[in-house]
Order: C-alpha cells, then structure tokens, then sequence
C-alpha cells in the first residue's frame, strides 16, 4: 500500500517542481530576488523534482523489496518538503518584508539530512537484505 502514496508524493512533487521552475523561470527575477537567490530557489526545484521521480522508481520496485518502506518513505517525504519549501520561504518571504532566516535557515540543512537518511536507510536495508543472494 505504501506504493500508492510513494507514486501520488512523486507525482504531486514532480507536478510542483514543474510548476515552481517555470515560475523561477520566467516571474521570480521580476520580483527583484537577487542572482544568488534565484540559483537557491532553483536547488529546492531540483531536490523537489529528483526526490519525486526518486519516489516513482522506489515505487515501481516495490514488490521487489521484502521490507518496509515506510520509514524510508517518511524520511524522504518529510526531508524533502522541509528542504526544499525552507529554500522556496527563504528566497520568497523577505520580498514581504519577512526576516525569516534566523527562524527558516537552519530547517534547511535539517530537512537536508532527513532526506539523506532515508535514501541511505533504503540503501543500507536493501545491502543487508539482499547481500547473501
């Protein structure tokens, strides 16, 4: 059952990176969001779109896996969002007078490391079920 939400979570990511990118590309620099920013905001694009067909692919091996993926699931949905929408919060909101970094810059590296255990958790159970075969 967790394929269903692995392949729905990609889709939505992968729909939202889309969405986002065209949006860096063609409205963000109007806006006044420095070179730098830009190349920030673009990172959380591309996190958002990598982790999402990352999903899509853990998806379609689903059956081949005679473990959970929930947990692994959970860490990368969850390190995902916190990476990449605390980039997205903090190239936005100061463009609203918001001074967010103090409170959003260390979600970042968090949500970045959250994202790193899941992959790595899935890697490392994959190698531990399946280093006997």
């Amino acid at each position: 059952m967790i394929g269903k939400k692995l392949i729905l979570v990609g889709l939505i990511f992968i729909l939202c990176s889309i969405i986002l990118g065209a949006m860096a590309a063609h409205y963000i620099e109007k806006l006044g969001v420095s070179e730098d920013g830009l190349e920030s905001f673009n990172t959380g694009v591309r996190y958002l779109f990598y982790n999402g067909l990352g999903m899509l692919v853990i998806a379609s091996l689903e059956k081949r896996f005679d473990f959970s993926l929930k947990l692994h699931y959970r860490s990368i949905l969850w390190g995902t969002l916190l990476f990449s929408a605390s980039i997205f919060a903090l190239v936005l909101l100061p463009l609203a007078e918001l001074d967010v970094n103090k409170y959003l810059g260390p979600i970042t590296p968090i949500g970045g490391l959250i994202m790193i255990y899941g992959w790595f958790t899935l890697l490392a159970k994959y190698i531990r079920t399946y280093r006997s075969e």
